[in-house]
């Protein structure tokens, strides 16, 4: 069979390296999807649930917000542990958990129960996305970790867009309790993924002396700026589309949603695959531009094919300049840090997400709701020169 060139150990090992879809990465990949789906299965029917215990709805908002007041209160220091503990038994014990919270919101009826249940929840929710950010960037060639976060996050994406359908519809053909055992099910299988997942430890635990630089790491603060910036345009259109559309007398405006993810679900692989080849500040710059054009779009749109547009033209720039922002925060900081960073980068979103509906409300009680989506175009002018 000769006359062929003898292998090239060296160039193999280098091959292997360079190799994105291997084994270890599509496992994270899957428990990511999982995790993101056993979460946004019960966002939408949580507080309905509490509702039907004999909350009143004011009772039941806080509780159900308890649980982003606890990620963004813990993810200053989901870094530092990601970062200098084992990070498969984090994931393990932090998807156990989580399954645990949510069967335990239909397993009691005691509020305070509830309560406690839901900011647990949300600590373990936090360190896992922190986590699986930090463990799969080890698993990327490191040419390639744009492209690689960018996959990442199309479970997240996905659940997104399908979870809170398949929850309510769980609810309506078999109960609500039903809802969230299917929920803490996909938790517990993202739990047997994580346990014959292989890994070896990169980095033992250092001490519990914590410094600055443990829990912020400033090479991603201008990131996680310009990324809570998108985040809060996120929480504004959440909060306040539907009732801009009823204003204008458009019916059928959740499809906006739809739209979004679809779009975002189709950018991302493709940005991801150029992102790591050329600056990207030429797709930061474009990505946001166009966020910001169909934000305009959406504040002087009259009919739902515009805001359709608006949402597609969002979906498109925050698709392709996001995931981005947060892989170089990775690049920046350096795998070792890759936890810290992860976390920094969130830590910008949690703000801007909590702070959309917040000043949103605000602006839209003193000059209509269309004034919300222009103070979203000039948050995102701020974010491009940032």
């Amino acid at each position: 069979m000769g006359g062929g060139i003898p292998p090239n150990p060296a160039m193999e090992r280098q091959y292997m390296n360079e190799k994105l879809w291997n084994k270890k990465y599509i496992f994270l990949i899957v428990v990511n999807t999982f995790s993101s789906f056993s979460f946004y299965m019960i966002t939408t029917i949580l507080s309905s649930h509490l509702v039907e215990l004999g909350s009143s709805l004011s009772k039941a908002g806080i509780i159900v917000g308890l649980f982003s007041i606890t990620a963004l209160a813990v993810r200053p220091v989901t870094g530092y542990i990601s970062d200098n503990w084992n990070k498969k038994n984090i994931l393990i014990v932090s998807t156990v958990i989580n399954g645990i919270a949510i069967i335990g919101y239909v397993s009691t009826s005691s509020f305070v129960v509830i309560t406690l249940l839901r900011i647990m929840h949300g600590l373990f929710f936090a360190l896992l996305s922190t986590a699986i950010v930090s463990i799969a960037s080890e698993q990327m060639p490191k040419t390639r970790i744009s492209e690689g976060i960018g996959y990442l996050g199309l479970g997240l994406i996905i659940a997104s867009a399908v979870g809170p359908g398949v929850g309510t519809w769980i609810m309506q053909q078999y109960g609500m309790k039903y809802s969230f055992f299917a929920a803490a099910l996909f938790s517990f299988l993202a739990t047997l993924f994580m346990l014959i997942f292989e890994y070896k430890v990169r980095i033992e635990r250092k001490s519990f002396k914590i410094t600055f630089s443990d829990i912020v790491c400033t090479e991603a603060l201008r990131n996680a700026f310009v990324g809570g910036i998108y985040s809060f345009g996120n929480g504004a259109i959440a909060s306040f589309i539907v009732l801009y559309a009823l204003e204008k007398g458009i019916a059928g405006v959740s499809i906006y949603f739809t739209v979004s993810a679809l779009f975002m679900l189709a950018v991302r692989p493709l940005i991801g695959k150029i992102a790591d080849q050329i600056y990207i500040g030429y797709i930061v710059y474009a990505g946001t531009a166009l966020a910001a054009v169909s934000m305009i779009i959406l504040a002087n749109a009259d009919s739902l094919p515009v805001i359709i547009l608006s949402g597609a033209l969002r979906a498109v720039g925050q698709g392709a300049a996001q995931p981005v922002l947060q892989a170089e925060c990775v690049k920046k900081a350096g795998i070792e840090r890759s936890g810290v960073a992860a976390s920094t980068f969130y830590l910008g979103g949690d703000i801007g997400q909590g702070l959309g509906p917040i000043i949103g409300g605000v602006v839209a009680g003193m000059f209509g709701y269309a004034s919300v989506f222009y103070v979203c175009v000039v948050l995102l002018v701020i974010a491009m020169i940032v």
